[in-house]
């Protein structure tokens, strides 16, 4: 009895949002990336307010970058534009505080669980000689089992807070790698991320 009537007041709850991540790999300085991720919650309440929500959202993450350089005679353009396309599975416990007139606060915490499902850096360089343009492109895997730099699986752990207003839900939040990303044992690869969202509570 008491597992149907937790079911019975359990919410499905879509979002999509946007994030900003700041990578450190090693000794170098962070990297800004920025990103956008969609998918849904199914919140189930315990207790006076307290629940918690499985989720599964798939996060899509860029980053580019460019250098020049070249006189009269000669000059290069190169360009890298990094994408990745993540899985993630979070497992947030939260807490809602009514304030009244259909509007409430959520705070929310837990883990989040990673799997990657592309990393790609695609490198496209310019070479001009007397105005005649050479151009070259090549595409590089991160995730390739035999000269990969990146590990496919992450974990990491966040808290964020929400604000409800009848069925929509504004949250922002704030995850930390656990793992690193990195497969060289020699350096580390962490990243932090700040998300803002929107939610529909059904």
């Amino acid at each position: 009895m008491m597992l149907i009537g937790t079911q019975a007041f359990a919410q499905f709850v879509p979002g999509a949002g946007y994030f900003f991540a700041s990578e450190k790999a090693g000794t170098s300085d962070p990297v800004a990336h920025h990103g956008f991720y969609l998918g849904a919650s199914y919140n189930i309440p315990i207790v006076a307010g307290l629940g918690v929500a499985p989720g599964l959202y798939v996060d899509m993450l860029a980053y580019g970058k460019s250098t020049a350089n070249g006189g009269s005679y000669a000059n290069y353009y190169v360009s890298g534009n990094y994408r990745e396309f993540a899985l993630n599975i979070p497992i947030n416990v939260n807490y809602k505080l009514n304030l009244g007139h259909n509007a409430a606060l959520v705070a929310y915490a837990g883990p989040t669980f990673q799997v990657g499902l592309a990393s790609t850096t695609t490198v496209t360089g310019e070479v001009n000689i007397l105005g005649i343009k050479l151009n070259d492109g090549s595409k590089f895997d991160h995730y390739n089992s035999d000269n990969g730099d990146r590990n496919r699986f992450n974990m990491s752990v966040g808290a964020g807070l929400g604000f409800e207003v009848g069925d929509i839900l504004f949250t922002v939040g704030y995850d930390r790698s656990l793992l690193n990303y990195a497969k060289s044992d020699r350096y580390t690869a962490a990243r932090n991320m700040v998300k803002a969202g929107i939610n529909f509570a059904f």
